[in-house]
């Protein structure tokens, strides 16, 4: 079944601004993401499914660390490429939650082609520091209005290629050395990065034509990504960008 309404937003603490944009796009599916198991998150997230099931609507779980950048765009982005593939409409809510999640889900939208959307406060609780009207839960956001989507921009996701090749990289550097080049280039040959890399095919050796394709097409380009970073006698190591591209692409 295609052409269906899907909602993807996550759930802290609140309900109206999770339950109300559901509604007002007719959702035939709606994926909650969400973390924390104990009181008070499990009260909202009850909540929040409840209201949703009584409008007879399919709930899609997932467990996501919300503060975790990498690990909400990569679940984030893998639902809207999965739900388009589909052919349905996807619709992000990136109101929601915390700024690291509205963040990651903005991102996500422009590379998978997602609608992001913020459903602004219209009347708040009468005290911020209490989320509950009696034992239920309210949350931030006592109403709201109707959504007001956000334009994008496309961005492309980076290179296959490039984090294929990264992988590799990481893998073979995993012991906590920095691979040699010849293990590299006979990783990305295994991967089908690269071919004809041997000189020599009996005596293996690297090809300087190889060795060229090899730092032009891979390690400058990571390098100049700020995927890897050479320090001192030239030894290349794995960046904290580098690390999160691996996270969110592989």
């Amino acid at each position: 079944m295609k052409d269906m309404r899907v909602v993807i937003t996550c759930v802290t603490f609140e309900v109206s601004k999770v339950v109300e944009p559901v509604r007002y796009y007719k959702a035939d599916r709606v994926h909650l993401l969400s973390w924390g198991k104990k009181a008070p998150y499990r009260d909202f997230i009850r909540e929040v499914e409840q209201r949703i099931r009584k409008e007879g609507i399919e709930i899609v779980k997932s467990e996501v660390m919300l503060m975790d950048f990498a690990q909400v765009m990569r679940t984030v982005r893998s639902i809207i490429k999965e739900e388009n593939g589909k052919g349905n409409h996807v619709y992000v809510n990136i109101g929601a939650g915390p700024q690291v999640y509205s963040s990651a889900a903005m991102v996500a939208c422009m590379m998978e082609g997602g609608t992001p959307f913020n459903a602004a406060t219209k009347t708040f609780t009468v005290d911020s520091s209490n989320f509950y009207d009696g034992t239920k839960p309210v949350g931030i956001a006592k109403e709201v209005y109707d959504p007001k989507e956000i334009p994008v921009f496309k961005v492309d996701a980076p290179d296959t290629d490039l984090i294929k090749g990264l992988s590799v990289w990481r893998a073979i550097s995993d012991d906590k050395r920095t691979p040699r080049t010849s293990e590299v280039m006979q990783g990305l040959c295994d991967a089908d990065l690269m071919t004809d890399i041997f000189a020599d095919d009996r005596r293996r050796r690297i090809s300087q034509g190889a060795l060229m394709r090899y730092r032009r097409n891979f390690l400058e380009k990571w390098e100049s990504l700020g995927w890897l970073e050479k320090g001192k006698r030239g030894i290349y190591s794995l960046t904290e960008q580098g690390r999160m591209m691996l996270q969110i692409f592989t």
